[in-house]
């Protein structure tokens, strides 16, 4: 079963270049300086901006075609999604039993000590579990930009630090609001 089986509604077809332009004005976020996105008006500043910030957006814009999508995630493949992608044992990944969102806030869940947790994955764990504690407040924010490719399972390309906060705040016993996204799909 792919995430699309799992999706509240239906899905709206977008452009590759809302995706970037929203990844970017994320990683803007916290920034005092930087370029506009708004303002960058060709697809190659654009691309270069993000691509800087984030070496992983090659990977999910380069070289093939996706098809992308802004759609509601159900609570079923919110908990299903995988880390993004890289070697084992790396980054969210060494969090990660089976490299399932879900199991790395299964491990915050359960810890009696998120700093010593965060310290083996280099992760800022902490800020995760601040964000579950905003979605208690006010819900969830933002949109997870999420890739799957062919068979294998969907990932987050953006927005690993949100997608575990929700789910931790789902194993603390709140209750699912929706999850926006935005997915590519790769054939």
């Amino acid at each position: 079963m792919t995430v699309e089986d799992r999706l509240r509604g239906d899905p709206e077809p977008v452009s590759e270049t809302e995706v970037m332009r929203y990844w970017l004005h994320e990683e803007l976020e916290d920034e005092d300086a930087g370029p506009n996105p708004d303002a960058l008006g060709t697809e190659p500043a654009l691309r270069e901006e993000l691509f800087e910030r984030k070496p992983i957006a090659e990977r999910v814009f380069i070289p093939e075609q996706v098809d992308w999508y802004r759609a509601d995630l159900s609570e079923e493949a919110l908990r299903d999604l995988r880390v993004v992608v890289g070697p084992h044992d790396e980054d969210w990944r060494s969090l990660a039993d089976d490299n399932r969102i879900e199991s790395i806030a299964e491990r915050i869940y359960e810890t009696d000590d998120v700093a010593a947790l965060e310290a083996e994955s280099g992760k800022d764990l902490r800020e995760v579990v601040e964000l579950a504690d905003e979605i208690e407040r006010s819900g969830p924010e933002g949109r997870l930009v999420v890739l799957e490719e062919g068979d294998d399972p969907a990932y987050v390309a953006d927005g690993n630090h949100r997608a575990t906060a929700y789910v931790l705040h789902l194993l603390r016993g709140g209750e699912f609001e929706g999850q926006e996204m935005y997915l590519g799909v790769k054939e």
